[in-house]
């Protein structure tokens, strides 16, 4: 069995902290998807802070809880 992604807000470019979609300028839910969706790289099992665009930045939105095994919604590749 081949288990496949579906297009869903979570892994949609317009996708900003707190689930707000920055094209429609509100709140989404984990399973919500719209005609709008562009697609981007959704976190995977192999996710984590040491492979994060954020990790060590300003950017990164939880400095103090980072590690090796963490993962959250800002992942970005």
């Amino acid at each position: 069995m081949e288990l496949k992604s579906i297009n869903t807000c979570l892994n949609c470019e317009n996708l900003l902290r707190d689930f707000i979609c920055s094209t429609h300028q509100q709140k989404v839910e984990i399973n919500n998807f719209c005609e709008s969706h562009t697609y981007t790289d959704s976190i995977t099992k192999d996710s984590s802070c040491t492979n994060c665009y954020h990790f060590g930045k300003e950017s990164c939105s939880k400095p103090s809880e980072a590690s090796e095994t963490m993962i959250c919604f800002d992942w970005k590749k």
